[in-house]
């Protein structure tokens, strides 16, 4: 397996409020005297870390990406040397009057894989959080955090009745992952033969709930989902009684395609063990099966992102 060796920089790691972290162990997070207050004016903000695109003519992208989620991040078909499409930036970026600069995520249907594993029944271009990446960006046990992004499907991107996740909160252990499935996805796919968004939940047993599908709320596939630019807000708090909040909004507009509000939801997977190996991380990117190869495109895929943010919030007490 082939990475790229890069050095990691903090600089566009940017702490709105500077907080001792120091992972689940830690205790409770100690407030600042001057806080930071997030959105909804119920919150702290302990910790702050943002990922935008500055163009295509600055800092390569896989640095950029690099500089804030750290070394090793990123899961594109290129890095990697057997089983993938190598000469081909998967990865890059781009600029348009809505959002302006954002990342394009391309996918390649015969000619990207997943990673080096060798695997044929599915392929992924990601970025991640993963163990290298400053604890600040880790959903640690009882913690609760705050996602923030934008991202356009491309208007002719197929999905079938199998996954395509978009979206993911991935458990992750000191003795690995008690279940392979992720917590939390948002992910394309069709049901009943209707294309849409899903958002999932799977519990520790591996028991895989619906949240919702787009196509039962009667969104449109084609007008309202894909070619659109779509704002998505998660707040989940990372506990076996855990809760999630969720809205997808189409780019300025003030009401939400769809809302979620789960409550009492189980967010860990690691029962009490609040080791620093233990936590939830979030993905981005094309992670999509490949058992209906004839149900997607024959060529390249798109799906642009903007704008991530990354926060740890504390609410407010009454």
């Amino acid at each position: 397996m082939m990475h790229r060796a890069r050095k990691l920089t903090l600089s566009t790691l940017i702490p709105l409020v500077l907080t001792a972290c120091g992972g689940a162990n830690s205790g409770n997070s100690s407030i600042p005297n001057t806080p930071d207050i997030d959105n909804s004016g119920n919150y702290y903000v302990l910790s702050s870390a943002s990922l935008a695109s500055d163009g295509s003519a600055n800092m390569d992208t896989y640095d950029l990406i690099e500089s804030v989620l750290g070394a090793g991040s990123i899961e594109a078909p290129d890095l990697y040397e057997e089983h993938n499409h190598n000469d081909v930036k998967h990865i890059t970026e781009d600029s348009d009057n809505q959002v302006g600069d954002y990342f394009r995520f391309t996918i390649h249907r015969d000619l990207d894989g997943d990673r080096a594993t060798g695997k044929t029944d599915r392929q992924r271009n990601e970025i991640k959080v993963y163990d290298k990446s400053e604890d600040s960006l880790k959903g640690f046990m009882d913690k609760t955090f705050e996602y923030r992004w934008k991202f356009r499907i491309d208007e002719d991107f197929a999905v079938t009745s199998h996954f395509t996740h978009l979206f993911q909160l991935k458990a992750v252990s000191d003795f690995g992952d008690p279940v392979s499935q992720p917590l939390v996805t948002i992910t394309g796919n069709t049901k009943g033969g209707v294309s849409g968004l899903e958002v999932r939940h799977v519990d520790s047993q591996d028991a895989k709930t619906m949240l919702l599908h787009t196509s039962q709320l009667g969104i449109d596939w084609a007008t309202q989902i894909q070619g659109q630019w779509l704002e998505v807000f998660v707040r989940a708090k990372f506990s076996e009684q855990g809760s999630l909040e969720m809205s997808v909004t189409p780019l300025g507009s003030e009401t939400p395609l769809f809302t979620i509000n789960e409550q009492n939801i189980e967010l860990w997977r690691s029962g009490s063990n609040a080791s620093t190996d233990n936590f939830v991380r979030p993905k981005w990117g094309i992670y999509r099966s490949l058992n209906d190869k004839a149900g997607l495109n024959a060529g390249e895929d798109e799906v642009w992102f903007a704008d991530f943010e990354i926060k740890e919030i504390q609410r407010i007490a009454p």
